[in-house]
């Protein structure tokens, strides 16, 4: 018999992976050894791909215990089973209810009289795209609405437009987006691009059933979509040096130092202007975003607004020397490129730091795309820029800062939805650059 103990901590991780995936009762185990102690190590399929549970028997690799190893491997296997079959039978009989409201609902709509026409009567792709261009493009940000566009326009459009798949409005049911989210995961999305579709598509249907055109809405009839954990690859501070030794005269130098000393966004960076630098108290603030316009119809590849992507996304950070020395060689150089390229000087963007030489902006898939060249060229280990921001939060959390003034630094509004722009919050603000001086080895005597 299994430990309680033990017992109880497979119960929760079972029941942890039944409320993520869809998990097959058909199994395979085997009995392992892993740091001299048995283990069970069961093969199941997870939303139809095969992954593996290992399960520590609580016995050691020494004479007399492989038995009993072999029983306990058994019994861990048995249980894996047998929770599984449990919540599978739940989720039959929540499917049947579905399945019986669907028969009920044959047309989803409320309009009985067949000589007029609403738009539960339209195509779904043609109605998506009304949604799109007249209902939400008007309720949401720029960056927001080029990904529902791009949403909407390319997989959405290709699959629904298809003679199979075409239906009205009201015809659409909880099946036909389940078929065609598998499309999706078919064409290799992450099941977290999927529910942005979803989303998207619950939006749509809202709509309709505030104008009381349909009955109900088919995406409230789909479980909830899980989300794979994406491992992010993050640099250590060996790592990070070796790149600042590389990075050493290129054009995004200051932006990668940034990016690593503070975790800022590729947004956060590229806005930075010289009004929010003070050096005489040697701080700035997070006040102005640069977003990339990657939707089809707009001309500006990039615009700014004076909002960060949350209220926490506002805040304010010491200026370590060494960065402060870096920016104020950037506007040195600015001001010499201004003399330099003469009325050829672009003055669109005065004022913001990450310019190139002719005054252009740098465009933040320009900072992307060339950080990654550049790690590939050096054969470095595989990052992206958003990666600095996770290896920054990793250091800091490894020396100790605690998580909610790890929050302020990296800006985060999911830990708590109080805002704490106090001068005491900027002290916490301030031990935290201290830590980060610490780390990169870097002089803080003006902190």
């Amino acid at each position: 018999m299994l430990e309680e103990a033990r017992y109880q901590k497979l119960i929760k991780r079972i029941k942890d992976l039944n409320e993520k995936y869809k998990i097959s009762e058909d199994i395979t185990y085997s009995l392992q050894e892993k740091d001299n102690v048995y283990q069970c190590v069961i093969r199941y399929q997870k939303n139809g791909k095969w992954d593996q549970l290992w399960a520590s028997t609580g016995l050691k690799v020494e004479k007399g215990n492989l038995r009993n190893a072999k029983k306990s491997a058994e019994e861990i296997a048995n249980v894996f089973r047998e929770e599984v079959a449990q919540n599978n039978d739940k989720r039959k009989k929540q499917n049947v209810n579905i399945i019986d409201f669907q028969s009920i609902v044959e047309l989803n709509t409320t309009n009985y009289n067949t000589n007029k026409t609403t738009k539960a009567d339209w195509d779904f792709y043609e109605y998506m795209e009304f949604w799109l261009y007249k209902v939400i493009r008007k309720s949401v940000e720029q960056d927001t609405f080029n990904g529902y566009e791009r949403n909407v326009t390319k997989r959405l459009k290709d699959y629904f437009t298809m003679d199979e798949h075409r239906k009205k409005v009201k015809e659409i049911t909880a099946d036909d987006l389940e078929n065609f989210y598998d499309y999706l995961r078919d064409n290799n999305l992450k099941n977290a691009s999927v529910d942005h579709y979803n989303d998207n598509i619950s939006s749509a249907f809202k709509y309709l059933l505030r104008k009381k055109e349909i009955r109900y809405n088919p995406t409230d009839l789909i479980e909830p979509i899980s989300q794979e954990i994406v491992e992010v690859n993050t640099y250590n501070k060996a790592e990070i040096m070796t790149l600042f030794e590389i990075l050493k005269g290129d054009s995004i130098e200051l932006a990668t130092y940034i990016d690593a000393y503070y975790g800022l966004r590729r947004s956060e960076i590229i806005g930075l202007r010289e009004q929010v630098f003070d050096f005489e108290d040697n701080n700035f603030i997070i006040n102005h975003v640069a977003i990339q316009n990657d939707g089809k119809k707009n001309k500006e590849k990039i615009y700014f607004k004076d909002k960060t992507k949350s209220k926490k996304g506002y805040r304010s950070f010491p200026l370590l020397p060494e960065i402060k020395k870096m920016i104020i060689e950037k506007l040195e150089r600015i001001e010499e490129c201004k003399k330099i390229f003469g009325d050829t000087y672009n003055h669109k963007y005065d004022g913001y730091i990450f310019v190139h030489d002719n005054g252009d902006i740098m465009q933040p898939n320009y900072f992307t795309k060339r950080f990654s060249k550049i790690i590939e060229r050096n054969n470095l280990k595989k990052i992206t820029p958003h990666g600095l921001r996770h290896s920054i939060a990793t250091l800091l959390h490894l020396q100790g800062v605690d998580i909610r003034d790890l929050q302020d630094w990296l800006g985060h509004q999911n830990i708590s939805s109080t805002n704490r722009y106090t001068r005491s919050d900027y002290k916490k603000q301030v031990a935290t650059a201290n830590v980060v001086a610490q780390i990169f080895e870097t002089p803080n005597d003006a902190i």
